[in-house]
């Protein structure tokens, strides 16, 4: 084929590989997680140093050793960057990322020792194989939504042997690395690309579910314990986060001035990993993003709390993640704002909820109230009202 048709695939080839870097940075700027910028940037420059090598064969028209190193700078850097971006998901960024270096180390070597070409561009593809081989292991094992970037760069992988093997002219292997690369963009363009970082660790967090959980609609749930110690409701709520953990359901407690603390809860076998705690106290407090952390603060107010369940209740719906909110406890916000306010508070949630995956277990103390009339309406717009040694 003409080389002028080649090149020029060649430059739309790399431009497309840079215009990877805007679409993979909004997601960094919307979750914050540094993995997407790595991968930005990763892409950046290896799309840089297809750009860099396929103007300066179109200006000088040849391919010259000086050439060809700053091509592989840019791209081993990019390389590196995207392998780094796939080790930070497992915590392992920096391991990855030097570990990277290892391959222009040694192609340098070979270049200025024995300069076995052929050798020196077999090492050159070892990123390929590496990106293609991690994508395809977290698929396998962690199933997120990443099929478009293991089809995409298996198909870059295959193009580059054919390449190396002279079996594919130069011309079709940039074609077919344009297809590869519009098919790692429909992998970015997916909406659940940016929940990518969030969905992989939340599955090192909790493990894979071990026991069958249909996904259903939620509810509001009243618990009666007021004949229960506090060691029984900590033991309640234990065995509700325990059950959840094994089926993939995400626990947040929320305690009201820590009347069950966290020392509370790993003094009597509630793990870190269990379940997230949510401290609702009174103070100025700085919101922060629903499972940032997994231990959080809220404010002692009503629309903090309402805005804290639409978190919940958002996050839940688009990644399809059930959640429990345990509230510990309904008595207390009721001694606290009144129960009209709290009743006002809790009536719209009966359909946000149930359109939900999100339920609502509420522990209570009715013998507390002095107007038992008062706790009864809570009762009555309640899907379910158990005793805790029950529910």
């Amino acid at each position: 084929m003409n080389e002028f048709y080649t090149l020029a695939l060649r430059m739309i080839n790399g431009l497309i590989t840079v215009f990877f870097f805007p679409l993979i940075y909004r997601s960094y700027r919307k979750t914050g997680k540094r993995f997407y910028l790595l991968w930005g940037v990763g892409y950046f420059l290896y799309g840089i140093g297809i750009v860099i090598i396929a103007f300066l064969q179109l200006l000088y028209n040849e391919v010259s050793l000086g050439v060809e190193v700053v091509f592989f700078v840019f791209s081993l850097i990019g390389f590196s960057l995207v392998l780094t971006g796939v080790g930070d998901l497992f915590d392992k960024a920096k391991l990855v990322f030097f570990s990277s270096l290892s391959v222009p180390l040694i192609i340098v070597i070979l270049y200025f020792t024995t300069q076995p070409r052929l050798l020196g561009s077999l090492v050159a593809l070892t990123p390929y194989f590496f990106i293609t081989f991690a994508l395809a292991v977290i698929k396998k094992y962690y199933n997120p939504p990443i099929e478009m970037f293991v089809i995409g760069w298996t198909i870059l992988s295959l193009a580059n042997i054919g390449l190396l093997l002279g079996s594919i002219e130069p011309f079709f292997v940039e074609v077919i690395a344009i297809f590869a690369k519009i098919i790692i963009i429909n992998g970015v363009l997916y909406q659940r690309f940016s929940f990518l970082a969030d969905d992989l660790t939340r599955y090192l967090i909790s493990g894979s579910p071990i026991e069958y959980y249909e996904a259903k609609n939620g509810k509001i749930a009243l618990i009666n314990a007021s004949k229960a110690s506090k060691i029984e409701e900590i033991t309640w709520i234990k065995r509700r986060a325990k059950e959840n953990h094994l089926k993939e359901i995400r626990t947040i407690l929320v305690s009201m001035y820590d009347l069950i603390s966290l020392s509370d809860l790993r003094q009597n076998g509630v793990g870190e990993d269990d379940l997230y705690y949510v401290r609702m106290i009174q103070g100025l407090v700085k919101t922060q993003p629903v499972f940032d952390e997994q231990t959080m603060t809220i404010n002692d107010d009503l629309t903090d709390l309402n805005q804290f369940i639409m978190d919940v209740i958002q996050f839940s719906n688009e990644r399809r993640i059930n959640c429990q909110i345990i509230i510990y406890t309904l008595s207390s916000l009721i001694h606290t704002h009144g129960w009209k306010r709290v009743y006002s508070f809790l009536l719209p949630k009966i359909t946000q909820i149930k359109t939900s995956l999100t339920d609502l277990y509420i522990l209570y103390y009715p013998n507390t109230h002095s107007n038992t009339s008062d706790i009864v309406k809570f009762e009555r717009i309640s899907d379910e009202v158990n005793d805790i040694k029950k529910g």
